[in-house]
């Protein structure tokens, strides 16, 4: 009797009663079971305990590797849920989701790690609905600031009205407060323009000496900052087109393509970025003409693969090239021809 008791409180204690269902009659179908109903974990800890003598060990072993696949696939498919919840916008079934699969599964390293990754990315998105109520707030403020200065001048701060001015005032100071954080926080994470927003908005609100002497602070380093920036990025570019003047490779020219995405993302109204960017424009529609040239040149060499490669590289840079889909078909036929005719066996 004793040792029975001893086997039910060992078996409560490890895992699911894994080593109770070890000693299963019909322990085969006990496993499906366990694996109709996604306990993973529970029906591979049971099968860690059965011994090769048991008389379903082979069946049982090659259901081991059923359970597993499963497992694997069950882990993957709410992964995948997980995200797409998450695009969606559904953050606390997405979470909700990987933990369900947690308790399930024996490894859990790839769920943790998708966990974190989807918990980092709803921060920033609590951050941005934190942004837009007090942006929203702020606005809304800033619109009644005309009405209210009328209110001061017709209403004294003593009289009982339901104007609620001070509330106003009030508020006012406090959202201003806020914006000065939000500001300081984008300008530390380089987000000048985010920056110089914020502030701009909070001195809307006219706010007191204090803060408003933060805000003109915050503005000058964000302005001197954004100075400092933009000739970083101009010494960028100019290093760029002194190599370009120099030759066009097809490393160069990919170095372009991709700098002038970058200028398209930041250039806002700046004038001086638009010129760079006309004259890298420029450049690589040069460098794309120079360099097909040179490959249609290879080509009438009989220089057909060395052809093609420029060819496939210059479909990179410029994809909607009136001609390279023409030259490129034509090289690949001709290399395929001639690989033909070189394992044509000789009479």
């Amino acid at each position: 009797m004793r040792q029975i008791l001893l086997l039910l409180f060992i078996a409560i204690s490890i895992n699911g009663c894994s080593l109770l269902y070890s000693y299963s009659d019909n322990l085969p179908q006990r496993l499906d079971q366990l694996t109709a109903e996604k306990k993973f974990n529970t029906a591979l800890n049971t099968i860690e305990h059965i011994k090769p003598s048991h008389k379903d060990y082979r069946l049982i072993q090659k259901k081991k590797i059923v359970i597993r696949n499963k497992m694997n696939v069950y882990e993957k498919n709410a992964i995948d849920k997980s995200s797409q919840l998450a695009r969606q916008g559904y953050w606390l079934k997405a979470l909700e989701t990987l933990d369900n699969v947690a308790e399930n599964i024996l490894e859990t390293q790839k769920i943790d790690a998708q966990r974190k990754k989807l918990l980092a990315e709803r921060k920033k998105v609590i951050s941005g609905y934190e942004n837009d109520i007090l942006y929203s707030q702020a606005k809304s403020l800033a619109d009644k600031m005309g009405l209210y200065k009328k209110i001061k001048r017709t209403v004294s701060m003593s009289e009982d009205n339901q104007l609620d001015i001070d509330e106003f005032d009030e508020l006012r100071q406090e959202t201003s407060m806020r914006l000065v954080q939000r500001s300081e926080q984008q300008f530390k994470a380089g987000r000048y323009d985010n920056a110089l927003t914020t502030v701009n908005l909070a001195l809307k609100l006219k706010p007191d000496e204090d803060i408003t002497e933060e805000l003109n602070n915050i503005k000058e380093r964000v302005t001197k900052a954004t100075k400092l920036k933009k000739l970083s990025y101009i010494k960028k570019v100019k290093t760029l087109l002194s190599k370009l003047s120099q030759g066009y490779s097809h490393a160069i020219l990919k170095e372009t393509k991709e700098t002038i995405t970058w200028l398209n993302t930041i250039k806002g109204n700046e004038k001086e970025y638009v010129k760079l960017i006309a004259k890298l424009k420029k450049h690589l529609a040069n460098g794309v003409k120079e360099n097909f040239q040179a490959a249609r040149k290879l080509y009438s060499e009989g220089k057909t693969q060395e052809a093609l490669s420029i060819w496939l590289d210059l479909k990179e840079l410029d994809p909607n090239h009136p001609k390279l889909d023409s030259h490129i078909e034509r090289a690949q036929k001709v290399l395929i021809k001639l690989k033909e005719l070189s394992n044509k066996p000789k009479k």
